[in-house]
């Protein structure tokens, strides 16, 4: 436990690189196509590279600003759902606006699209989303003691995991192919995937960018 200014300096600036790493946990590596985005890889010249692609590329300061015409959209559109709910005295629950908000806000941005009021593919998407998200806390016992790994197939969760990749896998391949169709619409903002699909194109990293690396990246 860091409790003085002295450890902390020692661990996040001295010895940062020891410290920079974290556990390759069986949940994590899996929805992460075995660590291939930026939160779940080690330390090294790979991931140097992915957080060159996401600062410079994806979430540069001028792209940030090209999705600010997104997100005044979407809070119009949470003000409008608002006062519907007030002129027909309703009652409004705020936790459940705010979230479908940030949830319509990451979809337009990294997909182009929203799910908010697309029925069974919203329904789909929220799933999938609440179902990955119990999968990169969930407790696996061969995390701590690998021969014990038996433990995880024999109570499902290991089917559990391999089902839930498998979902999410299809809905990534799903948005790319959607993406790569030369008559789909566009919109005036490029989304991620777009500036995804342009980098793998153009060839400009040392790292090859396949479709992996792409649904891994998003995937965050």
């Amino acid at each position: 436990m860091i409790s003085s200014s002295k450890v902390a300096k020692e661990a996040l600036k001295t010895h940062d690189v020891e410290f920079s790493g974290r556990p390759k946990l069986l949940g994590q590596q899996k929805l992460s196509y075995n660590g291939k985005d930026i939160s779940f890889s080690p330390n090294g010249s790979y991931w140097r590279e992915m957080r060159k692609l996401c600062v410079v590329h994806v979430l540069s300061s001028r792209r940030v600003t090209s999705f600010s015409s997104i997100i005044n959209c979407e809070v119009k559109q949470m003000i409008k759902k608002i006062s519907r709910h007030a002129s027909s005295l309703k009652v409004t629950n705020l936790n459940e606006v705010l979230i479908s908000l940030t949830c319509a806000i990451i979809c337009r941005i990294a997909f182009g699209r929203r799910y908010e009021d697309e029925g069974t593919e919203r329904s789909r998407f929220q799933e999938l989303l609440n179902e990955c998200e119990a999968m990169l806390s969930i407790f696996f016992v061969s995390d701590y003691v690998p021969f014990l790994g038996w433990i995880d197939k024999l109570s499902g969760l290991q089917a559990r995991l391999e089902k839930s990749f498998k979902e999410l896998d299809k809905f990534s391949q799903e948005v790319i192919e959607e993406h790569m169709d030369p008559n789909r619409r566009t919109s005036k903002e490029e989304d991620i995937i777009d500036v995804l699909l342009q980098l793998k194109k153009k060839r400009s990293f040392s790292t090859d960018l396949t479709i992996d690396h792409i649904k891994a990246v998003f995937m965050v």
